[in-house]
């Protein structure tokens, strides 16, 4: 039986996105807990807002090159408050 999560808060991403600003998780780590949402059945997301942030937030790790990512700490900021304010 597969145990169910429930539905993350847009506040919870937001949290996790401050532990990136702050170096106390990755990007990869944050990409990958958001990812299980947007990638399976197995943890449906109810609220629209929160599925579009957590789609976002899934391709937080993107690599331009080796070692450059995609989206800096200003997009992540970005994110928040554009989130924050839905």
């Amino acid at each position: 039986m597969v145990k169910k999560m429930r539905e993350p808060a847009k506040q919870e991403i937001i949290d996790k996105l401050e532990l990136v600003l702050q170096n106390k998780l990755t990007k990869e780590e944050v990409a990958d807990w958001a990812s299980k949402y947007v990638v399976t059945d197995d943890y449906p997301v109810t609220d629209l807002t929160v599925c579009r942030f957590l789609k976002t937030v899934s391709g937080l790790d993107t690599l331009l090159a080796p070692g450059e990512y995609m989206y800096d700490d200003g997009d992540i900021k970005n994110w928040m408050n554009k989130y924050s304010n839905k």
